[in-house]
């Protein structure tokens, strides 16, 4: 199921659209590490690698791809008979938690290449840089897929909702206003990122905790959003009407 999840995900001609975003950022990135000069790449880094990589690039392609997991069964008609087998519930969500939050990666690593380029142009730690993108990436991914795919099953305006919670959300009042910034993936993964600086340093916005702190809550926000999911696919609206 994993596998079929997968192929249907990556090998159609919207997530080929999607998939040049992150190319398109990555390129623009290697461009800049190689001809700008490192006092600028200091200033650029942060808020590509952070602000641009993190909270919209990974979340967008999350986005598209925890939403489509479910709705590509409701357009086709397959969902009422997934659902009429016996397969364990919390296993049909797993396997398609699983082959979008694996697409999100795979689809993203254009933009990480250029952005671990460019941070390690600007002087940083080639090391760090790679381990910290990589590190946000998969926690940032995880939990933004668990997230959309739980909305997917909870309204038929997925997509529109959370179009709105990564632009208005993650890209406005949680980035800008302090107190919200603990009720946003994106901030927790750019935390990540900025062990790269000193924790008096960090040259974007992050959430109020440490990194480890950071790695805790996208783990519980992942596995607390499954579970709900898990939860709901009974009930979940298996007509291509219920699609987002």
């Amino acid at each position: 199921m994993f596998g079929l999840g997968l192929r249907a995900l990556l090998f159609r001609s919207r997530t080929i659209a999607l998939a040049l975003l992150p190319l398109v950022v990555g390129a623009i990135c290697a461009a800049l590490a190689f001809s700008a000069q490192q006092s600028d790449l200091e200033r650029v880094y942060p808020r590509l690698g952070a602000d641009l990589f993190v909270s919209q690039l990974v979340a967008l392609v999350a986005l598209v791809l925890g939403v489509n997991a479910f709705d590509d069964e409701r357009d086709s008609g397959t969902l009422p008979l997934l659902l009429a087998t016996s397969t364990p519930r919390w296993r049909i969500v797993g396997a398609k938690l699983v082959a979008a939050w694996v697409a999100t990666v795979l689809i993203s690593l254009p933009g990480l290449v250029g952005c671990a380029l460019l941070g390690s142009q600007a002087g940083l730690s080639t090391g760090e840089v790679w381990g910290s993108l990589f590190g946000a990436l998969l926690l940032s991914a995880a939990g933004y897929v668990a997230v959309f795919v739980l909305l997917s099953l909870l309204t038929a305006r997925s997509l529109l909702i959370g179009l709105g919670y990564v632009v208005v959300w993650e890209g406005s009042f949680a980035t800008y206003v302090k107190s919200l910034r603990n009720l946003s993936i994106g901030s927790f993964g750019r935390r990540l990122i900025g062990s790269l600086y000193p924790d008096k340093g960090i040259p974007f916005k992050v959430a109020d905790v440490g990194v480890t702190g950071a790695v805790v809550v996208l783990v519980a926000v992942s596995a607390v959003a499954a579970v709900l999911a898990v939860r709901r696919l009974p009930h979940v609206d298996a007509t291509a009407s219920g699609a987002g």
